[in-house]
């Protein structure tokens, strides 16, 4: 599943591996995955365009092209981008290529097809994509226990629920959010304004240990290169229904909170 720990890390690779280089062409194979412009105006777009960076906001990836442009590549669910030899096979779940330099491809692959692609002037692009309104990053150097506070505060919808939603904390997935309030030993049922001090501060730590470790062991996915990154799906309580707590043994049990599935542990989170 692509969180931020898998996006942050391909976009790391992509730093490495392919900023500074040169963008000769592109195709659309899945029309769909392209969100705007229109997928033969998209390639073109992109015909002899640079890679000059590659940062991350939540789970997009965003790469500032020459011309001032910005391409922007979200994976959803399972999509990832892949560095290929221009003459390897093509798998069927690739969605869109763009065609580097140094006879090599960039690859969009989701074998669900959910992952999509757009292209613009940065302005329009944030805007449409709702940029601007995303909430903090957890992993920014400035993140903080009253960053995290100030947040939370006042709002009354579950923990869980309020951690999922992107204009309060940038990039946080279900199964990350599941770790998290885990490690904290804190009740995915909470209101959110409910937590105390030390609940706030035990949250932020654990935040930030569970998308760390998840970044320095490269993710549970393929990175950009094809090797399988170390960090495991199901770690200690996500998708982990009826097994022991790794702490006090207690089944893991399962809900849904808005509409999100979750899991957590009801002797350890209080």
């Amino acid at each position: 599943m692509a969180e931020v720990p898998e996006v942050e890390t391909i976009v790391r690779d992509l730093r490495s591996a392919v900023v500074g280089r040169s963008i000769c062409g592109a195709e659309v194979l899945q029309p769909e995955a392209v969100r705007f412009p229109a997928p033969a105006e998209f390639a073109e777009i992109l015909t002899k365009r640079q890679v000059l960076a590659a940062d991350r906001r939540a789970k997009y990836i965003l790469l500032p092209l020459s011309g001032d442009l910005l391409l922007a590549i979200h994976f959803m669910l399972w999509g990832t981008l892949t560095l290929t030899p221009r003459t390897a096979p093509r798998p069927d779940e690739t969605l869109i290529v763009w065609h580097l330099d140094r006879d090599e491809e960039l690859r969009l692959l989701d074998t669900l097809g959910y992952a999509r692609a757009a292209v613009g002037e940065p302005a329009d692009l944030a805007e449409r994509l709702d940029l601007n309104a995303l909430g903090p990053e957890a992993l920014d150097p400035d993140f903080s226990v009253a960053v995290l506070a100030r947040q939370l505060a006042k709002r009354r919808s579950a923990i869980k629920t309020v951690l999922l939603n992107q204009r309060v904390l940038a990039g946080l997935g279900n199964r990350d959010a599941d770790e998290s309030l885990w490690m904290a030993g804190i009740d995915p049922q909470r209101t959110a304004a409910s937590l105390t001090d030390d609940e706030l501060a035990r949250l932020h730590d654990a935040i930030c240990a569970v998308l760390e470790e998840g970044i320095e062991l490269r993710g549970t996915q393929r990175d950009l290169f094809g090797v399988q990154g170390r960090a495991k799906h199901r770690r200690n309580i996500f998708e982990r229904t009826r097994q022991p707590c790794p702490r006090c043994q207690t089944p893991i049990q399962h809900l849904k909170l808005g509409g999100r599935n979750t899991h957590y542990c009801p002797t350890c989170q209080h």
